[in-house]
């Protein structure tokens, strides 16, 4: 019987450290998951205010009247093209005039 009950005794530990080891890789799991779980809510409400400080200016500045702004800014540099064309033929001209006196 002595034999039996240390055999029974030592798979005893032996299932007993097997379960500590199990518990503290549990624990250590969980500890990481609920600090991905923290870094994952915070991120989430950085994104939140990110997103409402965005739609605040995108609102700002569609009532300071941007989209007439950019379309102003185009067309002045388009006229700005044109004119440095114009001005390129110009002197183009210029040139050419000069070199047949």
């Amino acid at each position: 019987m002595s034999h039996d009950e240390s055999l029974e005794l030592k798979l005893a530990r032996q299932a007993r450290a097997e379960a500590e080891q199990h518990r503290k890789a549990a624990e250590k799991d969980l500890s990481e998951a609920q600090y991905l779980r923290d870094q994952a809510a915070r991120d989430r409400a950085e994104i939140a205010e990110i997103e409402k400080s965005v739609a605040k200016r995108e609102k700002a500045l569609k009532q300071a009247g941007e989209p007439e702004f950019l379309a102003r800014m185009a067309a002045a540099d388009k006229a700005l093209a044109e004119a440095k064309a114009l001005k390129a033929d110009y002197d183009a001209a210029k040139h050419g005039a000069a070199r047949a006196c």
